[in-house]
């Protein structure tokens, strides 16, 4: 088995997904991702790695990194913005709320500059009532 083939199991296997699930959540074939974990197939493409680290909901870059692609000062660079959204992701996880359109990248993609700093007024002013509260 490849180190990047490993990793993707041990990901796989944290979210408790089976290979068929993360095929029908990537687009990748179950397949190609059993060839992968089990070393029968190299590095995949960058392509491929941003299908699966969508479906596995792990930054693209770490995958990258992991794939040697890119270099640890790369992801060093990228890496506290993508810790506040790896929190934010877990707490909605905790919560069992991860399902909701918020968490999903491709809502983000038909907002606007604007609706996105409604939503952003929005949820400043909520967290200032809660904080309020205590």
């Amino acid at each position: 088995m490849n180190p990047f083939g490993e990793q993707l199991r041990i990901l796989r296997e944290n979210r408790k997904m089976s290979v068929n699930q993360l095929a029908m959540y990537s687009g990748v074939s179950a397949a190609g991702i059993s060839r992968i974990e089990n070393g029968k197939r190299g590095v995949p493409k960058p392509l491929t790695i941003k299908k699966l680290a969508h479906a596995l909901k792990v930054p693209y870059e770490d995958l990258m990194l992991l794939a040697g692609y890119i270099e640890q000062e790369k992801v060093h660079e990228m890496k506290p913005k993508y810790e506040s959204i790896l929190k934010i992701y877990q707490t909605a996880l905790q919560k069992d709320v991860e399902h909701l359109p918020i968490f999903d990248g491709d809502q983000w993609e038909t907002l606007t500059t604007q609706d996105i700093r409604q939503l952003n007024q929005y949820f400043f002013t909520l967290t200032n009532q809660k904080k309020a509260n205590k």
